[in-house]
């Protein structure tokens, strides 16, 4: 069995009346719905990805999306592709392909919980699958991945059904199977090879413990690997039959994902970035799976245990050797952390516990404080000082009038209602905790979004230059010493002829400075973000 039974099981199981699963998923649509939709595509990835969609929208060849001209290889297409499906079936309705793009993110997020919840009950009994959805959720680092346009969601939820088809594996090993191989489909066509590589890997490896030696979880790795690796290599013969060189392209230099390719295969040594991410980007999975370690120290040979823990050590083991360090490569480590988490919240001593309920209360709910005073102060216009602060990041005004009011009202209301909610200490401080933080992220979207947007969108740099090469669209344009997320974004928000190839013969190109040079003949057009005056874009005729 992989099933562990808490001792407290008996005094915190609800009855059947007072069991409010929907109030689970009331938490879930506050924390994923605001930020997805009203805003355009943000710095740093929005636009690259945006780029990549509007490509698969504009041809009807999907193997390979490129911008201005250049391939991209950076991850595999399988969340551009969903993306596109939602902004080709959304576009009906009239919602923009950037906000539709990014309802796919919330799709994937919706998957990967989906998945942790499973996993959490599989592996700790009833009612715990919740509570391993609303540590997630509370996870700092998970925000700003959880509404972006971006593949790294895919990983996070590939990972999460991972995690529950190897709990289910010793018990159900046909379902297993099947799962495991819907997972490495996923891992193959939407991340890299590595991350497919591991996941194979990790499986085999659990043969080392006792419990796992059994033919029927052979017979599953098997199936799964049978299954999956067929159907994932179309992407692949795809590609190498829509060009033998993009192949050869991908396959020496981007294959491996964060290790590189089979030709410029590489293995890191920063092992400081890790630790020192996870102690904010993982609060407050680390700590508590750090108490549940030490509380059943003496249980850690049971196959739960073994499985977390040994997951846990061997991704980041995985991530401090990549070469390509990020926040994207850490969000696997969130699952097996919460789920480790979740197995000790009800053993959580009484003065941690309310340690924790406290440092929830008043840390975030004096945030959410701080927001609406500043959001009083700019509608009012006082004090002076504030305004004044505020306008050099956006010259956006901020309005009271609107849904996004309504919305901070609402999501302020309950948070106020969940407080008084009676649940065992430790999980009603996670339920505080998460609360606060959605309530946090609320607040911002619904007062700020549109503040935020003007001073983070490339859509005024894009129509400014569109209007002035007004009857010269078929004039190309040099983007090649420009950043890669301000070309994307000219290529989403404009049909102009950009090319970022280095050996291009375009008649004009665009440079980028960190300040406005004087005004001559040379400079054709310049243009900012509104309210940066520190990314400047000049055109030139070559």
């Amino acid at each position: 069995m992989l099933t562990y039974q808490s001792s407290q099981d008996i005094s915190i199981t609800p009855t059947k009346g007072q069991d409010k699963p929907w109030l689970l998923l009331l938490l879930c649509c506050f924390w994923l719905i605001p930020g997805l939709v009203g805003h355009d595509p943000w710095k740093p990835d929005e636009n690259v990805s945006m780029a990549i969609i509007s490509y698969f929208m504009r041809h009807s060849d999907w193997t390979v999306a490129s911008i201005a001209g250049v391939p991209q290889f950076s991850q595999a297409p399988l969340y551009f592709w969903v993306a596109t499906l939602f902004v080709n079936a959304l576009s009906w309705f009239g919602v923009a392909a950037h906000d539709a793009a990014r309802l796919s993110t919330g799709f994937w997020m919706a998957v990967g919980l989906w998945g942790v919840g499973l996993a959490g009950r599989e592996l700790f009994g009833r009612r715990n699958g919740r509570l391993s959805v609303v540590i997630l959720l509370g996870c700092l680092g998970l925000p700003l991945w959880g509404h972006h346009i971006s593949p790294a969601v895919v990983l996070l939820a590939g990972f999460a059904w991972y995690v529950y088809a190897l709990a289910l594996a010793l018990k159900q090993p046909l379902r297993a199977g099947v799962l495991l191989a819907c997972v490495f489909i996923v891992l193959l066509t939407g991340a890299s090879w590595a991350d497919a590589l591991f996941a194979v890997l990790f499986a085999i490896f659990l043969f080392v413990f006792p419990q796992w030696r059994k033919f029927s979880y052979l017979i599953t790795l098997i199936t799964a690997i049978l299954i999956a690796i067929p159907i994932a290599a179309l992407w692949g013969y795809s590609l190498k039959a829509n060009s033998s060189e993009l192949f050869q392209t991908w396959w020496r230099y981007y294959a491996w994902g964060p290790f590189g390719g089979a030709r410029s295969f590489a293995v890191g040594t920063s092992v400081g970035f890790l630790p020192t991410l996870l102690i904010w980007f993982a609060w407050p999975a680390l700590p508590l799976a750090a108490w549940s370690v030490y509380l059943f120290r003496k249980e850690l040979w049971q196959p739960h245990w073994q499985l977390l823990i040994s997951a846990l050590f061997f991704k980041s083991l995985f991530i401090m050797l990549a070469t390509q360090q990020s926040e994207a490569l850490v969000l696997p480590l969130l699952v097996p952390l919460v789920l480790l988490a979740s197995g000790g919240v009800d053993e959580l001593r009484r003065g941690a516990a309310a340690a924790l309920n406290w440092f929830s209360l008043v840390t975030l709910g004096l945030a959410a404080l701080v927001i609406w005073l500043i959001w009083i102060g700019l509608v009012t216009g006082m004090p002076l000082t504030l305004v004044d602060y505020f306008a050099r990041f956006s010259p956006a005004d901020v309005h009271w009038k609107g849904w996004g009011f309504v919305f901070a009202l609402l999501v302020t209301l309950v948070w106020g209602r969940v407080l008084f909610r009676k649940q065992p200490l430790g999980r009603r401080a996670l339920t505080n905790w998460t609360s606060g933080l959605t309530l946090v992220i609320g607040l911002l979207v619904g007062l700020f979004q549109t503040w935020i947007d003007v001073g983070k969108s490339y859509r005024p740099v894009a129509e400014s230059l569109s209007a002035f090469m007004d009857g010269k669209h078929a004039q190309c344009i040099d983007v090649s010493t420009i950043a890669k997320d301000p070309t994307a974004a000219l290529v989403y928000f404009t049909d102009l002829a950009l090319d970022a190839r280095p050996d291009n013969e375009c008649l004009f190109v665009i440079r980028q400075t960190a300040s406005k040079e004087s005004a001559t003949p040379e400079v054709l057009w310049s243009g900012h973000r509104l309210g940066d005056q520190k990314e400047i874009f000049s055109l030139y005729r070559r």
